[in-house]
């Protein structure tokens, strides 16, 4: 075994639908690719691409055999470089797995082999650790006992195929527009399946960050807490996505939304790339990219650059507090939608790579650690180059980090083949990689018993 292996053989951040490959999809859809309902994928994958796929046609022709039409196949499904770093595209694409298992969940023995055929696959990469996240494929909000039935099938057979060296737990996904009501729907499923208690060990956020700040889960969090020190046998770690896809605000609130979500107390955040990818690349992504944002986060950050003040002074950012309280006032009358735009300056850029100096610090001192997933963020994120990823930065701080997959399926990305991407591109050596990181494990959310 190489040292590459530790890292190689434990994952803490993989979406269970993201984890079917072109291939699981065609063996899972082999029998009644013809009777599925493919308009939510045919309908968004003409908005996003502007060609109308068909996925009958698709399937067929990739069955009969032949690498041709398969890699056709997959060009419809893997999300690669060419496809741009549009969330829109990635969706659209991820929906061929939801429209098939959309179709699936109502053959229950053929939804019985999605989760199996994941683990199978895993266990055979080498891996031995693997906490999996997934929410409902279908949107409704509604169907509570829909929600309950889905967690209670992945638990249930993550359960079951937990043995001979190989562990599998399962993180809920919660709506970030619903977390208390997904929150109460979890506990009873935990009341009415004690037996899962051991399995299910951790509450995930995750999908569209854009318009959900961290402010909003304030009382979520307090209700977590309260709920896990009443029972500490059941208790629920968070992780969390956030500073992943963050076109909507300036970079200055990207990294405050970093910090204030690791203070709500999630045990790890997902991606983070605001806090690792710099400043004058990031702005150069998109034309005026982050320059504008709403009137509510403007007011949000200067009411944090008021509050951390004397900290941010330490790290060389200059609060003019007088000036802040000015521009407050008439943005407090305004509507909270309006755009404020603030163009970048050098000087500005070089103050947001101190903030993020700064939230690293924070990160270390709260004990958050961060989830890096190269190709994901490379081809999701909008990171433009190996150069620019923020992995570089981490690795210099002191923050604690984990290499994970993220989607390794619909990415043909699977977790050995981001380790090895790290240990290519980055100026550390295997062993000083290996020591920097450490062993994932000690990250776990598993409980013991």
């Amino acid at each position: 075994m190489t040292d590459l292996n530790t890292l190689k053989s434990c994952e803490l951040h993989v979406h269970l639908g993201g984890c079917l490959y072109a291939e699981d999809l065609l063996e899972l859809g082999r029998d009644i690719y013809q009777q599925v309902d493919w308009h939510l994928y045919i309908e968004s994958f003409e908005q996003a691409y502007g060609i109308t796929p068909d996925p009958v046609n698709l399937f067929s022709n990739a069955l009969k055999g032949g690498e041709q039409e398969l890699e056709r196949f997959r060009q419809h499904f893997v999300f690669s470089e060419s496809d741009g770093t549009d969330f829109a595209c990635f969706q659209a694409k991820f929906n061929l797995i939801i429209s098939l298992y959309r179709h699936l969940r109502h053959l229950p023995q053929r939804q019985q082999e999605i989760v199996p055929r994941i683990l199978a696959r895993h266990r055979a990469e080498g891996l031995d650790y693997v906490e999996y996240r997934a929410m409902p494929t279908y949107a409704d909000d509604d169907d509570p006992e829909g929600f309950i039935n889905f967690h209670r099938l992945n638990a249930t057979t993550m359960q079951a195929h937990s043995r001979d060296g190989f562990t599998a737990r399962y993180i809920v996904s919660l709506p970030r527009w619903a977390p208390l009501e997904g929150y109460i729907l979890v506990q009873r499923l935990l009341d009415e399946n004690p037996e899962l208690i051991s399995t299910i060990v951790g509450l995930d956020f995750c999908f569209f960050e854009e318009g959900y700040p961290p402010s909003n889960l304030q009382s979520f969090f307090e209700r977590l807490q309260r709920d896990n020190e009443a029972r500490p046998e059941r208790a629920l770690d968070v992780v969390y996505h956030v500073g992943e896809v963050y076109f909507d605000k300036s970079l200055e609130s990207a990294v405050r939304w970093c910090h204030q979500a690791a203070e709500l107390g999630p045990r790890r955040l997902g991606h983070a790339i605001a806090l690792g990818l710099d400043p004058a690349s990031a702005v150069a992504r998109q034309a005026n990219a982050h320059q504008s944002e709403p009137v509510g986060e403007r007011l949000a950050q200067i009411d944090y650059d008021l509050q951390y003040a004397e900290q941010l002074a330490t790290y060389n950012i200059d609060i003019d507090v007088d000036a802040l309280q000015q521009e407050r006032a008439p943005l407090a009358t305004a509507h909270p939608d309006a755009k404020v735009d603030r163009p970048y300056t050098p000087q500005r850029l070089q103050e947001i790579r101190q903030r993020q100096t700064f939230v690293l610090d924070r990160l270390v001192e709260l004990g958050a650690m961060i989830e890096s997933c190269p190709t994901s963020n490379l081809r999701l994120g909008g990171v433009p180059d190996p150069a620019s990823h923020p992995i570089h930065r981490f690795l210099d701080s002191s923050v604690d980090l984990a290499i994970c997959a993220d989607d390794p399926g619909i990415f043909n990305a699977p977790l050995a083949t981001e380790v090895d991407w790290v240990a290519q591109h980055t100026n550390l050596e295997t062993t000083a990689l290996v020591q920097r990181l450490g062993d994932p494990r000690r990250f776990r959310l598993q409980r013991d018993g």
